[in-house]
């Protein structure tokens, strides 16, 4: 019943105008697996010059996975002296469709090499490459979560070069080719610490005064893909103390990730959850090295690694005002922690809904939840303006932390999901405040004079129609009228399935005071008579369950 009731912490007071208190909400951790964008195991798959496109097989059943995340390895060696071809590029753009259609990203990858002493392009080549692919990284980047500074030898992972491009000044020429086709907004990522260090002499991790200002430095990370192999991991250190403190703090602001390649005593699951968790992993490949893998789900942490890897936020608790007037001021805190192993690394709009039956509003926050760190817990405070010409009546409040780009920002599957019971919203990617404002122009209320007003949500038809189609749940919708009322309410919802349902009514202290309704109903329309002969002025309940799903309302008896 704590998840369902607020608990109030100020005296109300009932009169013809009506003042309604502040609520405090507790919100129940949970420890289940879900996807959530940008971050987890991810699946394997490569292009081959001009074939391979993906297809819907290779990422329908991702999120049945939890998995958000593919690498995207293009190996283009037929051009490795020659212009991309348009059926090149036309098969990239085909994938970047595919990949929003089924709501994933990728970590980008390019090279001309699948093994040691087999030819990479020469540099002059490989930047012409990169200038060609400018136009579909900025077109596409919505579905990039980062791009690897492929290219370079073998996998493209920086050494084995037949073009002499493994030094500095080649590795240089390119990471910054690729920094300068991308968008700001995406960082790219280099296979050791050194070549980061050296490319920018700069033997320093990020500070938090640099991260996120999309300067060069700031945008270049890390993959490591011989990770546990052994004390150095195969030479991605060259002196590993040190190398391992600089990467445990430059990645609390760049992504991290990459796969294992050798099962040894360092990967088991003791050390990879120290190591992971000191260095901040997002990301890892489901597909290598199996025996490792295996290992883990044999031990228990590969579970452990569903969960946590990147970041994973939890709702503690909040407080919120309870009533307020049109023009009115409606006061906000949240306190949210992260028990991910690493922190967000794209920029993403953090977002308060107010909604009823007829309409949404939407008002974005000024918080950066990027700077939520792994281990913090933080406050979200903020206070908001209701417009003018909203409609009285009780409005639900809730939290969405949606993609910044538009062509991906009312799609639910890159939103994130809390790690709390009962909260999230699958159809809207909406995350449950359990709170209900109460919106009237009698309720007393200081006029707010800000600049953060909610706004009226208008979704794309395109999209409000394959949320529709696409359904996979619903929600319970009820409500009562009149509301204040004297003596009499009635209590009206709509069941979208047959099932056993219950109806109850709770006074504010959680105890239940009566139950309208305990029978199995049909689909349909019902209305239910409430009558409160024997009970006091003050704020009720009415509590709608039906199978696993739940709905709340408050209403107020004044006598």
């Amino acid at each position: 019943m704590n998840r369902i009731l607020n608990t109030f912490i100020c005296l109300i007071s009932f009169s013809l105008n009506v003042t309604f208190a502040q609520s405090e909400v507790t919100y129940l951790p949970s420890d289940a697996k879900f996807p959530n964008p940008e971050r987890g195991f991810y699946t394997h798959t490569e292009g081959w010059n001009d074939a391979g496109a993906l297809t819907a097989s290779q990422l329908s059943g991702l999120k049945s996975k939890n998995q958000t995340l593919i690498l995207r390895l293009y190996y283009i060696p037929k051009w490795r002296n020659a212009d991309l071809p348009s059926t090149f590029l036309n098969m990239l753009q085909k994938d970047f469709n595919t990949m929003r259609q089924y709501g994933v990203k990728c970590i980008l990858r390019f090279a001309y090499s699948n093994a040691i002493g087999t030819a990479d392009a020469p540099l002059s080549v490989v930047l012409n490459h990169l200038e060609q692919l400018k136009p579909y990284l900025q077109a596409n980047y919505d579905v990039i979560a980062f791009m690897q500074a492929g290219f370079i030898g073998a996998w493209g992972e920086w050494h084995s070069s037949t073009n002499n491009l493994d030094n500095t000044s080649s590795r240089s020429a390119i990471l910054k080719k690729i920094l300068e086709v991308l968008p700001p907004e995406r960082m790219a990522q280099v296979r050791t610490p050194y070549f980061k260090q050296s490319i920018f002499n700069n033997y320093n991790p990020l500070t938090e005064e640099q991260a996120f200002t999309q300067t060069e430095f700031s945008r270049t990370g890390h993959h490591n893909d011989c990770f546990l192999a052994s004390e150095d991991d195969y030479g991605t250190y060259q002196d590993t103390t040190k190398d391992k403190t600089y990467i445990s703090l430059d990645t609390r602001f760049v992504p991290i990730g990459g796969e294992t390649c050798n099962p040894t005593t360092y990967s088991e699951c003791v050390n990879a959850i120290y190591q992971v968790q000191r260095l901040h992993w997002t990301y890892v490949n489901s597909n290598y090295h199996q025996t490792v893998l295996g290992n883990w789900q044999k031990s228990g942490c590969y579970d452990e690694f569903v969960k946590k890897l990147g970041y994973r936020f939890e709702l503690i608790d909040g407080q919120f005002t309870d009533s307020t007037k049109p023009n009115g001021t409606l006061s906000v805190k949240l306190k949210i922690r992260n028990i991910g192993y690493a922190s967000l690394y794209n920029p993403r709009d953090v977002e308060m809904i107010l909604r009823n039956e007829a309409d949404t509003f939407f008002v974005k926050l000024d918080t950066d939840p990027r700077l939520i760190m792994s281990g913090d817990t933080v406050e979200i405070t903020a206070d908001l303006g209701i417009p003018s010409t909203i409609n009285d009546g009780n409005y639900e409040l809730l939290l969405n932390l949606p993609d910044l780009l538009s062509s991906i920002h009312y799609n639910p599957a890159y939103s994130i999901r809390l790690a709390n019971m009962d909260l999230w919203e699958q159809v809207t990617g909406y995350n449950k405040l359990n709170v209900m404002v109460n919106i009237n122009q009698n309720n007393s209320s200081p006029d707010y004079t800000g600049i953060k007003v909610f706004e009226p949500l208008t979704i794309p038809t395109s999209v409000e129609d394959e949320r529709k189609s696409n359904r996979l749940d619903y929600k319970l919708k009820v409500s009562n009228y009149p509301n204040p009322f004297n003596n009499e309410t009635k209590i009206v919802y709509n069941l979208d399935r047959a099932g056993d349902a219950t109806l109850k009514i709770y006074n504010m202290l959680g105890q239940e005071i009566q139950t309208l309704v305990n029978e199995t109903q049909d689909i349909g329309e019902y209305e239910v008579d409430f009558s409160t002969d024997n009970l006091s002025s003050g704020i009720y309940f009415y509590v709608l369950k039906i199978k696993s799903q739940v709905a709340t309302g408050k209403m107020i008896l004044l006598k």
